[in-house]
């Protein structure tokens, strides 16, 4: 028996997206905490899949201008609607896919919410490129929230050391040492050029 798609799966095959990309899932009050206690007040903040807008909103108290980027129309209208005439003069609310949106140069930090993230590399290449310094993201590590130094200098995976790490392309893992017994480091190593960034390459 033939499976009829949803709207809202033809609209993330339109879009290159998975449907765990397209949809939004509200997070914890101490991850929107953690952003927003780090952000100063000359930052320039572009939220990818902003979502319910919340952390956008908050932040456009802090902060010198959001952009406030979300690809679903109705998560767009609805917190338009719901703000109205009190949407802040600093927060642009823009319906676009942060795939094909041209980032602005003048923003400094970057916020990427989102679990399951198949165009990490994008973004990150698109942030670095905007000249971006910060990003602030749970799409590595799947759980908690990490402040990533975008200009810190990476490792090409070869050279690093034995360990954890996290790629560039959202890859993380653990670099096994040749000799068992040999000791390594706790601290996670950013790295590029990891086993899996060839693969991701081929596939975007």
């Amino acid at each position: 028996m033939m499976r009829h798609t949803s709207r809202e799966e033809r609209f993330a095959s339109r879009q290159d997206l998975d449907l765990w990309e397209l949809r939004f899932a509200p997070y914890t009050a101490e991850m929107y905490d953690f952003v927003l206690e780090r952000l100063k007040p000359t930052d320039v903040l572009l939220d990818i899949g902003a979502g319910d807008f919340r952390l956008a909103w908050a932040a456009a108290r802090k902060v010198q201008r959001v952009y406030a980027l979300e690809v679903q129309p109705q998560l767009v209208a609805g917190f338009l609607s719901r703000v109205g005439y009190a949407l802040p003069r600093n927060l642009q609310v823009i319906c676009a896919n942060a795939l094909d949106f041209p980032f602005p140069e003048e923003i400094t930090v970057g916020v990427l919410f989102m679990r399951h993230c198949r165009h990490f590399v994008v973004y990150f290449r698109k942030l670095e490129q905007a000249g971006a310094r910060r990003l602030f993201t749970n799409a590595r590590w799947g759980m908690g929230v990490e402040e990533i130094d975008l200009g810190r200098p990476r490792k090409p995976f070869e050279k690093a050391a034995p360990g954890w790490y996290a790629c560039r392309c959202g890859t993380v893992g653990f670099k096994e040492p040749e000799d068992p017994t040999e000791s390594f480091s706790e601290t996670v190593q950013e790295v590029s050029h990891c086993p899996a960034c060839l693969e991701k390459e081929l596939a975007l």
